[in-house]
């Protein structure tokens, strides 16, 4: 019965290890320092900025997280509730935390699930007088040795993700370099990097180096610009197959994708990302729990969004392919700001039950080169599948499956907000081809002018006026036709850039040979129409398919006149 009982155990310990696997424990440890303990050495602005928001985006995301942060004043100023709990960078803070995190994943392990740790540092790097790279602590260093001894090996999670936004990152995440040539220095730290996390097979990395071995703070965004677009990829940009989850393949061609357009700063920034060897394929962070959800669908006709809080921190940023779904998971806020380049959005948290956001207009302004460089730079290119698979070829990275059918599951994550462009308002331009009244055999063209407002989510009310005759004389008759008539209709039901409306007015038949005018000038007319909108070349496209009936008096008789055709509207 005994050895029975330790049988049943085992299996019911694999039963549970297996169910697990989707329901990983996760947790985090984020060490933000703004200080430097080298005189030529300026403290950071920002780090503290970035160790709140990497804490608020993980515990968004499901991640049980511990800050280790010494604020500034300006930080502090926002009362951020994260604060609340947060402790200063020190060694001791540092090793005390870890010996929690060890003790909470054992009792895990005892239980049969899974842990994954993710440990976060955004501060100074530097050398010391023997070329040795480390992290700046409150009253310490963390280097390499330090790194791994005294934090990532003694977790006891079944994996660690380590995240490093800091200059020189790669001299401790990876291995000693050597040489003078910094180009050659960084691609050198790169492959050594990898070659020290294989004696880890469960330990991962991310990390930003450029040339000089410095990395970006942009006071625009507040935070250190690799922090801000590695945030915005665990928030859902870049979750390339919609499964909820963020791999090391998909993060790092976000962030390779994000930055690689950017010009005009002082050295690039090259990206590292090496996953665990035991399972290439572990995420960073899994389906997030209920919150606060942006919807950016497939056809929305902008590609570069970010969202900000109403204190006008940057909160994520995002540069879409036009058939590309994404659902970014934000920290809870009262109020968000979502904009494009010429578009924007007031959103609070009691409107997301409304499941519609709508866009309008606004006007962008530029401030110096190195704004310019990275405004226009910064995210100029999209993560799209071709992009994706360029990346994980030249990274030597496992991707992911992209068979994966859209939107994905939330889980119950729902309600979430569906972002729209600017309402159906505005003027449209177009040219009307049509059948000619009266059954004549042949055809009438002429122009068209339209305004139309919305109204409610997905509807509009606007008037039209037209105005066609029979380019080609028959027997040496001419028709014209005009009409004004008042609409209702919808436009972009289900995400689809497909409208459909309907209207009713007055209109007028006249027919003309030579000096003989003779006409019906007021008639009852109906218009019904279906199409398409599209953006090309610039230019915002309708095309409609319509179907007109007048009312006309006949030799005395009354009856409808109908007729079919096309419209193609220029929109303002």
């Amino acid at each position: 019965m005994r050895k029975l009982g330790l049988l049943l155990g085992a299996v019911a310990l694999l039963f549970a290890r297996g169910a697990s696997a989707e329901g990983v424990v996760r947790r985090a440890l984020v060490i933000a320092h703004n200080g430097s303990d080298d005189p030529s050495l300026p403290d950071l602005r920002f780090a503290d900025d970035d160790g709140v928001l990497w804490a608020e985006t993980l515990q968004r995301l499901g991640v049980e997280t511990t800050l280790l942060v010494d604020a500034d004043a300006s930080t502090r100023a926002g009362g951020r509730p994260v604060l609340a709990g947060a402790r200063p960078p020190t060694p001791d803070e540092v090793k005390r935390e870890v010996a929690r995190l060890r003790a909470a994943s054992l009792a895990d392990d005892e239980l049969g699930r899974q842990t994954d740790v993710l440990v976060i540092y955004v501060g100074h790097g530097n050398t010391d007088e023997a070329g040795r790279a480390y992290f700046t602590l409150a009253g310490g260093r963390l280097d390499k040795a330090s790194l791994y001894s005294d934090v990532v090996d003694p977790l006891g999670a079944d994996y660690v993700h380590v995240i490093v936004d800091a200059c020189r990152a790669s001299g401790v995440v990876g291995s000693r370099g050597g040489g003078t040539d910094a180009a050659v220095l960084a691609e050198l730290r790169g492959m050594l990097a990898r070659e020290q996390l294989a004696t880890r097979p469960t330990v991962g990395a991310l990390f930003a180096e450029s040339d000089d071995g410095e990395t970006h703070e942009w006071s625009r965004i507040r935070a250190g610009v690799f922090s801000h677009v590695a945030r915005s990829g665990l928030m859902g940009a870049a979750d390339i197959n919609g499964d909820g989850r963020v791999e090391y393949s998909e993060l790092g061609a976000f962030v390779s994708a994000s930055l690689q357009a950017v010009k005009g700063l002082p050295a690039r920034l090259t990206i590292h990302a090496f996953a665990p060897l035991a399972e290439p394929r572990r995420p960073l962070v899994g389906p997030a729990p209920k919150g606060p959800s942006l919807t950016l669908p497939s056809g929305f006709e902008h590609s570069r969004i970010s969202v900000e809080d109403a204190d006008g921190r940057r909160l994520a940023d995002v540069r879409r392919a036009e058939d590309q779904y994404v659902l970014l998971r934000l920290p809870e806020r009262d109020v968000y700001w979502v904009r494009t380049p010429n578009a924007e959005a007031r959103i609070t948290l009691a409107e997301l039950s409304t499941g519609v956001v709508n866009m309008s207009s606004r006007e962008l302004q530029e401030r110096g080169p190195a704004e310019e460089a990275l405004r226009r730079g910064l995210f100029a290119v999209p993560l799209d599948k071709g992009f994706y698979e360029q990346y994980v070829a030249a990274a030597g990275l496992v991707p992911v499956d992209l068979g994966r059918a859209f939107p994905p599951a939330e889980g119950g994550s729902l309600p979430h907000l569906v972002l729209r462009s600017p309402k159906t308002t505005g003027w449209d331009l177009g040219l009307t081809a049509l059948r000619a009244p009266l059954g004549l055999s042949t055809f009438a063209l002429g122009p068209s002018v339209g305004w139309r407002n919305e109204f409610a989510p997905f509807l509009y009310y606007g008037v039209r006026g037209t105005y066609a005759l029979t380019p080609v004389a028959r027997d040496g008759f001419r028709l014209h036709r005009a009409t004004v008539q008042g609409l209702v209709g919808t436009e972009g039901l289900y995400r689809a850039p497909l409208f459909l409306e309907a209207g009713a007015g007055w209109g007028m038949l006249g027919v003309t040979k030579g000096a003989l005018r003779m006409g019906d000038p007021v008639m009852l007319t109906t218009h019904a129409a279906a199409g398409v909108t599209a953006t090309v070349a610039g230019l915002r496209l309708r095309l409609a398919a319509t179907l007109s009936a007048d009312r006309v008096t006949l030799d005395g008789d009354d009856h409808w006149d109908r007729s079919y055709g096309l419209e193609l509207a220029l929109r303002r």
